[in-house]
């Protein structure tokens, strides 16, 4: 059974060559929404998923006072960051990253990336899925039957893609690259210890700078028919 994992940089057609080589193998495509539907599924709360969707464009006090506001039952937030109720005195200030408040926090969304990563292995279990991000590449990686693959393509490139496909000015798109790039590094560092660009945890990385998009698939379509081939037995060796 085939397992894939594609990570990607932003502006790179990483989706659009998951979804070809998904297609041209068979493949479940397991995407962000994929996961979080499942991940819901489990138990993890939608105000989780969505901080966790945030791809670093707002600093950390502002998603997590974004996720104290959303959560039910917690006490109500304002503007200023202090979390306040109706009994006198009582109040707890959200005002700095060494606030009380954001180590529990912090620790309840580490405890919902755990679940969703329990929610990426049990998919790979059930093989023939592509798995679309999500740390998949570090999550996956000690098992020997799972291909990586990372897509990448040079910064001007993906300006230019992102540019067009969002509707942005060049410096509003190179701001929203480069903030990617950064949430991917610290995602996969924070979470999965380990290193988003470390060329190791890849079989294959392909630049699309250079590869157009259906060579891409090709190439990854035909790694992946090569690696699920038995090895051949030591007398059949030609001479």
């Amino acid at each position: 059974m085939a397992v894939i994992t594609l990570s990607r940089q932003l502006g790179s057609h990483g989706e659009e060559i998951a979804t070809i080589v998904a297609r041209e193998l068979g493949l479940r495509l397991i995407d962000a929404e994929t996961i979080n539907r499942a991940a819901q599924k489990a138990g993890v709360p939608r105000v989780a998923l969505a901080e966790l969707e945030s791809e670093g464009q707002r600093s950390l006090t502002n998603r997590m006072l974004n996720a104290l506001r959303a959560m039910p039952g917690l006490l109500p937030v304002n503007e200023a960051g202090t979390v306040y109720s109706d009994v006198p005195g009582m109040t707890l200030p959200f005002t700095g990253l060494f606030s009380p408040t954001v180590s529990p926090l912090s620790t309840w969304l580490d405890s919902y990336v755990r679940m969703v990563g329990l929610v990426i292995q049990g998919l790979a279990r059930e093989g023939n899925v592509l798995v679309l991000g999500r740390g998949g590449q570090a999550l996956l990686r000690n098992d020997p039957s799972v291909l990586h693959v990372q897509v990448v393509a040079p910064l001007n490139h993906r300006i230019a893609i992102v540019m067009r496909r969002m509707e942005l000015s060049r410096r509003d798109a190179q701001n929203r690259v480069r903030t990617s790039d950064r949430a991917r590094f610290d995602y996969v560092r924070r979470y999965h210890d380990a290193d988003w660009r470390d060329a190791t945890l890849y079989h294959l990385t392909i630049n699309t700078g250079c590869v157009p998009v259906p060579v891409a698939a090709d190439l990854i379509v035909a790694a992946q028919k090569a690696l699920a081939e038995p090895p051949p037995e030591a007398g059949d060796a030609t001479t």
